[in-house]
C-alpha cells in the first residue's frame, strides 16, 4: 500500500479520481470510480428516462383521442419539462454516456413538440388501431413508417443490406489502419455513424423496413445519403415555419439545419470542449448552406462534378470539425478505460 500511494496520488474532482504520476507510466492503472460508476447510476438514469416517457405517450394519446386542448397541452408541457430536465437530474456521471442520455432526450422533446403542433390535423395510421395503439405507433416510430406522414425513403430495388454494411464495415476497418490525419478521421467518424445507426436499425426495424442510409459514397450527401430519423420534427418546428414566414425555402432549410446544431451541441456539451461545440454548429449550419447552393447549381440532376464537389465540402466541414472533438487516432487507440472521465 505504501508503494501504491506514492505511484498514484488522488487528482482534484468531483469522483476523486486516481491519476498516474510521471514516474509510474509503465505500470496499469488500478481500479477506478470510472470504471464502476456507470453500475450505480444507470439504473436511476433509466428509471427517470422511462418516467419522461409515460406523459409522452399520454400527450400521443391525447392527440389521437381528440382530447380536449387543456389536456393534450398539459400532457405535451409536462413530456418536455420531463425530458429536459432528466440529464440533469439523473446524469450518469460519465460524459460519453451522458451524450447518450441527451440524444434520447432531446428526441423525446423533438417528438413531443412535433406531434402537439399536427394536433389539428394529427398523423393516420395506413391501418385500423385502437387509440392505445395508435399511441404506440407514434411512440416508437421515428420515421413514422406506419402513417400518412412516413419520411421513409422508398425501397431500393436490388438492394442488399447486410451486404452493403458489410462493404462499410470493412472500409470503416482499412480507415483505422491507415495514417489518422485529419481528413481520415473524418471520413472515419462518418463511417462511424452510419455503422452505429445502421446497427441500430437492424434491429428495431420493420421486416418490410427501407434502408435508413443510403451508401456513403453516394452523390447527393444530405438528401440520398444520410438518414431521415429527424425530419418529420425539424420540417414541422423549423422548415414549414420559416418557409411560411419568410417565403423563402432557403431560409427554412437553413432554419432546420440549425435545429439540428442546436440538438447536438446540446447532446455534445458533457463531453466535447466550448470550441468544439462551436465547430459542431457550424458543421450543421454548413451543411444546411451546402444544400442551398447544391440544389441552385445542380437541382435534381446527378453528377460525378456534383460528386466531387458535395463530397470535398463535407469532409473539410467534418475534419474541421473532428479537429476539436478530441477524437482519438482510430479504434484501436482508444482508451477504454477512461472513457468516463471528461476530456
Amino acid at each position: 500500500m505504501a508503494v501504491a500511494s506514492k505511484l498514484y496520488t488522488p487528482a482534484p474532482g468531483p469522483l476523486n479520481r486516481w491519476a498516474p504520476l510521471p514516474h509510474a507510466g509503465a505500470l496499469p492503472p488500478p481500479m477506478t470510480q470510472e470504471s464502476l460508476i456507470l453500475l450505480s447510476t444507470v439504473p436511476f438514469t433509466l428509471a427517470c428516462l422511462l418516467a419522461s416517457v409515460i406523459p409522452l405517450y399520454l400527450e400521443l394519446y391525447c392527440v389521437g383521442a381528440a382530447a380536449p386542448a387543456p389536456l393534450t397541452f398539459l400532457t405535451t408541457f409536462t413530456s418536455v419539462a420531463a425530458f429536459s430536465a432528466c440529464p440533469y437530474a439523473a446524469s450518469t456521471q460519465c460524459p460519453q454516456a451522458d451524450i447518450v442520455l441527451r440524444i434520447s432526450c432531446g428526441t423525446g422533446i423533438m417528438k413531443s413538440l412535433d406531434i402537439y403542433f399536427r394536433r389539428h390535423v394529427p398523423p393516420a395510421l395506413k391501418f385500423p388501431a385502437g387509440r392505445a395503439e395508435y399511441a404506440w405507433y407514434l411512440l416508437t416510430e421515428l420515421r413514422y413508417e406506419s402513417f400518412d406522414i412516413s419520411t421513409a425513403r422508398p425501397r431500393r430495388a436490388g438492394v442488399c443490406a447486410t451486404k452493403e454494411y458489410l462493404a462499410h464495415l470493412g472500409i470503416f476497418i482499412f480507415l483505422q489502419l491507415l495514417p489518422q490525419t485529419s481528413v481520415i478521421k473524418a471520413f472515419g467518424v462518418l463511417f462511424a455513424i452510419w455503422l452505429s445507426w445502421n446497427a441500430v436499425h437492424f434491429v428495431l426495424k420493420y421486416r418490410d423496413s427501407s434502408t435508413l442510409f443510403g451508401p456513403i459514397y453516394g452523390a447527393v450527401f444530405w438528401t440520398e445519403t444520410w438518414h431521415n430519423a429527424y425530419t418529420s420534427p425539424i420540417r414541422t418546428l423549423g422548415y414549414c415555419p420559416v418557409r411560411k414566414f419568410t417565403g423563402s425555402p432557403a431560409a427554412g432549410v437553413l432554419a432546420a439545419f440549425t435545429i439540428m446544431a442546436v440538438f447536438h451541441v446540446w447532446a455534445f456539451a458533457p463531453y466535447v470542449s466550448p470550441q468544439g461545440l462551436f465547430r459542431i454548429g457550424c458543421f450543421f449550419v454548413g451543411n444546411g448552406v451546402g444544400c442551398i447552393v447544391d440544389f441552385h447549381l445542380w437541382g435534381k440532376k446527378s453528377t460525378w462534378t456534383r460528386t466531387v464537389v458535395s463530397w470535398t465540402y463535407e469532409i473539410y466541414l467534418a475534419q474541421f470539425t473532428a479537429a476539436k472533438c478530441d477524437i482519438p487516432d482510430g479504434l484501436l487507440a482508444t482508451d477504454f478505460g477512461r472513457l468516463c472521465r471528461p476530456s
